[in-house]
């Protein structure tokens, strides 16, 4: 390796410790999203090979997405265990999901991954009087919400989507996304876009690269959530070099620059026993019609409580009562009613 290289290299590691200064292993709410919270993840931490095996068994889903249809390696004590051999996309993941970082110079570098889950959140169908009510302090502002969860954020199920990111020098790469075979399509993968666009934020970087799947379907997708095809012009205008990301066979790479942090309104709804803080975009009307693009479903303005697939039915006063009252975070109370 040339020393040109050799010092780029340096950089690259020095640029990624940036990201051990957010707060790992905690859920942080997403304004807008009431439905999700999501988690940075470091599963190479310890024991690399455990830290695989419990990544593995977390997000299955994010693995199969890639591995499917792709030669696993040989199995341990096998003849051909030793033998010399190109890597494959199993051993890739692993050492991703791991941050594995290169020993010789020539070896791949995999140091600096993390791995962001998005979870459902719960919540009761007839939470009991009192259980649901109160504020869960934040233990660190750099990420999440404007305010504090309420109620306090609830495991509602296995992580429904996955990526891999890791800083660079003024970019952050995704090179593996994945989500849920059945939670496909239901917006759930906009919302991990979200999560990785709030970490960039916490960490001045404005831009992502992305490595997708060279299908038409899949690229559509990302182009559809504002990503670009990178040119060669592209990637010498952003001082990036090809050697400096993890790239794949049959994959493209795409990019997108961060838009300013959309800025939030909130409001307490109460629905009997039940009280949960939601957020909406501070240039939006409540009670005007929806644009193009907007975060969420308005959803005091739409008759809808969240996440709940019921609507609640209420007199246009009772919805012009919470649309007057909602700047601010007042409690906005009213008692259902079917007209």
């Amino acid at each position: 390796m040339d020393e040109s290289r050799v010092q780029k290299r340096l950089e690259l590691k020095e640029a990624r410790k940036a990201i051990d200064r957010l707060p790992h292993n905690e859920w942080f709410e997403l304004a807008g999203r009431p439905t999700v919270f999501y988690e940075l993840v470091d599963y190479g931490k310890g024991d690399k090979a455990e830290g695989a095996k419990q990544a593995r068994a977390d997000v299955p889903y994010l693995f199969k997405a890639f591995e499917t249809g792709q030669a696993p390696p040989p199995r341990p004590g096998s003849k051909n265990a030793n033998q010399p051999r190109v890597a494959t996309i199993h051993e890739y993941l692993d050492w991703t999901v791991t941050h594995d970082e290169a020993v010789e110079d020539d070896e791949l570098d995999f140091g600096g991954f993390r791995v962001v889950l998005l979870f459902p959140r719960f919540k009761p169908g007839w939470p009991p009087p009192g259980t649901y009510q109160e504020e869960a302090e934040r233990k660190h502002t750099v990420l999440g919400a404007p305010r504090n969860p309420l109620p306090q954020l609830l495991l509602g199920g296995r992580p429904i989507c996955a990526a891999t990111i890791r800083l660079g020098t003024g970019y952050m790469e995704v090179p593996f996304f994945a989500t849920m075979e059945s939670r496909r399509n239901k917006g759930y993968g906009r919302a991990m876009l979200e999560a990785i666009e709030q970490i960039a934020r916490a960490l001045n970087i404005p831009r992502l690269l992305l490595c997708s799947t060279d299908d038409p379907v899949t690229k559509a997708t990302w182009k559809r959530l504002g990503f670009e095809f990178t040119s060669e012009e592209d990637m010498q205008s952003f001082g990036v070099d090809p050697a400096d990301l993890l790239h794949m066979d049959n994959t493209v790479q795409m990019h997108r620059d961060l838009k300013p942090a959309r800025q939030w309104k909130s409001v307490i709804f109460r629905h009997g026993d039940w009280r949960q803080r939601l957020y909406y975009p501070a240039d939006v009307q409540l009670g005007g019609k929806r644009k193009a693009g907007d975060s969420g479903l308005l959803l005091l303005a739409n008759g809808q409580s969240g996440d709940t697939e019921q609507p609640d039915h209420r007199t246009k006063s009772q919805t012009n009562a919470i649309i007057a009252a909602a700047d601010g975070d007042p409690v906005a109370a009213f008692a259902p009613k079917v007209v």
